[in-house]
C-alpha cells in the first residue's frame, strides 16, 4: 500500500468533516453533509474499515472511502457482503496525479472485502453521479441491478393526531417477526435484524425507535431515525425556480401552510422513517397518523424534512406510493453489485433499505 494511503483514525475526524464539506453533491440542487461525528455511521455497522489518501506534503486529505462487512440475506441464505460508502475526493485533487491515489484506495478496499470473506460487494450510487456510474465500464464485475428512492416531505406545520403512539426502544418479539415477515424476503436484509428491531449499537445512540398505534383490531408501526440530532445538510446552491418561489411562499405563509424554502448557506435537518408496517382494515390510516406524529416530533426538534427510503427494484411498495403523494423531493439511487462468489443470483429479489445506510 503506498505511503499516501492509510487507515483512518479518530484523530482524522475534523479533517474528514472538512473534506465532506468540500464535496457537495447534486447538479441543480447542491448540498453537502455536516456530521457531528464522521465515524458515527461506521460504528453503527461495527465491522467497518475506513481508508484515507493523504497529501503529506500539504498536510491534508485527498479523499476517503469506507466499507462495512454485513451478514445479509441473499436468495434466502445468509451471505457476507461488503457495503461500500462515503467515497469522497477533494475537488482540488480530482484531476491531479495525487488524486489517482483514490484508485489505490478502491483497490485496497476490494482486497479487504475479499480477505474478510465477503461473497459480494455492493453500494448505492445517486442516479446523476455520472463518474461513479461510468465505473461499471472500468471496474470489472460491477453491475447495477436494482434501486432505491429517498422521498422527502417538508416539515413546516403541526399535524393533528388523534392519540400519541407507543414508542418502542427495546426488543418487541411480535414486532420483530412482523418486520421480518414483510421485509425478510428482500435481498440485502441484514441478519442482525432477524430477531431484533435495533442492533445494540443503534439502541445505544438513542437516535432510533419504533412508533406503534393499535386500534379496533388494526395496527401500524414505523421506525424513526432522528438524524437531525447528529447531522445536517448544508445548501450550497438551489435552482433558480426555488429562489423565485421563496418570497412568494414567505408572503403567503401566514395564510397557507407552505414549506420553507432554505437559502443558499442554510441548513436542513431530517428525520428518517423506515420499516413501515400496517395490518387490518384501519392499518393504512393508522400508518398515516404515525407519519403525522413523526412530522410533529421532527418539528419540535427543528428538523425541516421527513424522509423515507424505499425499494424501487422489487414488488410495488404501497408505502412508497402513499409517501410520494406529499413528497417535496425524490432522489433515485442505483444499487451496484459485484459478485465475489460464483453461486450468487444474477438479479436480486428486491432490495431492503438498511436505515443505517441513510446516515
Amino acid at each position: 500500500m503506498p505511503d499516501a494511503i492509510r487507515a483512518a483514525t479518530e484523530a482524522d475526524n475534523p479533517a474528514l468533516r472538512e473534506l465532506e464539506r468540500s464535496c457537495p453533491q447534486g447538479a441543480r440542487l447542491r448540498l453537502h453533509s455536516e456530521r457531528d461525528d464522521y465515524f458515527l455511521r461506521s460504528r453503527l455497522y461495527g465491522n467497518d474499515h475506513t481508508l484515507v489518501a493523504e497529501d503529506r506534503g500539504q498536510g491534508r486529505l485527498i479523499g476517503v472511502m469506507a466499507a462495512a462487512l454485513k451478514d445479509v440475506y441473499i436468495a434466502g441464505a445468509v451471505r457476507s457482503a461488503a457495503f461500500f460508502y462515503d467515497l469522497r475526493v477533494h475537488p482540488d485533487y480530482r484531476r491531479s496525479l495525487l488524486g489517482r491515489h483514490m484508485l489505490g484506495v478502491w483497490n485496497a478496499m476490494e482486497r479487504w472485502a475479499q480477505e474478510s470473506g465477503a461473497h459480494l460487494i455492493y453500494g448505492l450510487v445517486k442516479h446523476d453521479n455520472d463518474p461513479m456510474i461510468g465505473m461499471r465500464d472500468k471496474r470489472s464485475g460491477y453491475r447495477f441491478v436494482g434501486g432505491m428512492e429517498v422521498a422527502s416531505r417538508a416539515v413546516f406545520r403541526r399535524k393533528p393526531v388523534r392519540e400519541a403512539p407507543e414508542e418502542l426502544r427495546r426488543e418487541e418479539p411480535a414486532l420483530s417477526r412482523a418486520v421480518w415477515e414483510r421485509y425478510g424476503r428482500r435481498d440485502f436484509y441484514p441478519a442482525a435484524f432477524r430477531h431484533e428491531l435495533l442492533t445494540p449499537a443503534m439502541a445505544a445512540t438513542g437516535l432510533f425507535s419504533y412508533l406503534r398505534l393499535r386500534r379496533a383490531g388494526s395496527w401500524a408501526a414505523v421506525g424513526l431515525f432522528r438524524a437531525a440530532r447528529v447531522q445536517r445538510t448544508r445548501v450550497v446552491r438551489i435552482p433558480a425556480g426555488y429562489k423565485a418561489l421563496r418570497p412568494l411562499f414567505r408572503a403567503l405563509s401566514p395564510l397557507l401552510p407552505l414549506p420553507r424554502i432554505p437559502r443558499e448557506g442554510g441548513s436542513i435537518g431530517y428525520y428518517c422513517l423506515f420499516n413501515s408496517l400496517a395490518e387490518g382494515p384501519q392499518g393504512p390510516a393508522l400508518w398515516r397518523e404515525l407519519v403525522d406524529h413523526a412530522n410533529n416530533l421532527a418539528l419540535e426538534e427543528g428538523a425541516t424534512l421527513l424522509t423515507g427510503a424505499f425499494d424501487t427494484g422489487g414488488a410495488r411498495d404501497p408505502f412508497l406510493a402513499e409517501f410520494r403523494r406529499g413528497a417535496l423531493n425524490r432522489i433515485q439511487y442505483l444499487l451496484g453489485v459485484r459478485a465475489l462468489a460464483p453461486d450468487l443470483p444474477e438479479k436480486p429479489r428486491g432490495y431492503f433499505p438498511d436505515v443505517r445506510d441513510m446516515n
